[in-house]
């Protein structure tokens, strides 16, 4: 199955034929053919059935709708902080920090 570049991003599901009836199997977006011809490959011998991903239009700018990705930043960040806090507890609680800033408390 071959799609032309202004048709992606594109929809690909794939259904099985039981009794004259579609099965529906699988379905996936792709962005590239490459990504088809993976997909063609896991369900050869299936219909194979493609459409156009629809397009919201937004200020008057074309942007494809995806469901937006969680950063994991902040988690990172609060491990890190977490960390050195432990740390400054563990220096003060042993004398380590007392001794190598040669403070009397």
């Amino acid at each position: 199955m071959d799609l032309a570049k202004e048709d992606f991003p594109a929809t690909i599901q794939a259904f099985d034929l039981q009794q004259d009836k579609e099965v529906f199997l699988a379905e996936q977006v792709v962005n590239s053919q490459s990504e088809i011809e993976i997909f063609t490959t896991c369900y050869t011998g299936k219909l194979i059935k493609a459409k156009k991903v629809p397009i919201i239009v937004a200020d008057s700018k074309y942007t494809p709708v995806y469901k937006k990705q969680r950063s994991l930043t902040g988690l990172i960040m609060i491990v890190v902080i977490l960390v050195l806090v432990i740390l400054v507890i563990y220096g003060f609680s042993t004398g380590w920090i007392q001794q190598k800033l040669n403070l009397k408390v």
